[in-house]
């Protein structure tokens, strides 16, 4: 006889659901506890429903991702454009901290796009600003992996961001 999923859970479960449970789930147990099962388990659903939302455990933490990426959102548009890229870099370093596909934000072309655009406003030639950014954001993720304090980040970002502006 085929399993079923519980009555109770039936028709509930989303991708908004699913995402939402894997971070309360790595919030709580940290990232190496995340897992299809687990998160099954979180939700009360049988492992095999989360499959017709994500292919694999890969796109679940590219949505993870996305979803980090979409938090940390572009400033107000309107200051510096060092103030600006400092909120931004900010933002990234609390995703990767606290998102389980905050690794993955290296790969998001969006925020990638507004970081090379933040730098162009402060005269940083593209091929420049390719490697600035990529320095700044290993410079965050490795920051939140390393639990380096706030304070500390915040030193290191300044001392980057002249460094970029000098070459300007």
């Amino acid at each position: 006889m085929a399993q079923v999923e519980p009555a109770q859970s039936a028709g509930r479960l989303s991708r908004e659901r699913i995402l939402a449970a894997a971070l309360e789930l790595t919030g709580r147990d940290g990232p190496g506890a995340l897992s299809m099962r687990r998160i099954a388990q979180e939700l009360d659903v049988w492992p095999m429903s989360l499959y017709r939302y994500f292919r694999d455990k890969d796109e679940l933490l590219d949505a993870l991702a996305d979803s980090a990426a979409e938090e940390i959102g572009a400033g107000t548009g309107g200051g510096p454009w060092r103030d600006e890229l400092a909120d931004l870099l900010r933002g990234a370093r609390d995703a990767f901290a606290r998102h389980p596909g905050g690794a993955r934000l290296h790969r998001d072309r969006r925020l990638r796009e507004t970081g090379l655009a933040l730098l162009g406003e402060g005269g940083i030639g593209r091929p420049e600003a390719l490697d600035a950014w990529d320095a700044l954001m290993a410079f965050a993720s490795g920051s939140a992996t390393a639990q380096i304090p706030s304070s500390r980040f915040e030193y290191g970002l300044e001392c980057l961001l002249d460094g970029i502006a000098a070459r300007s």
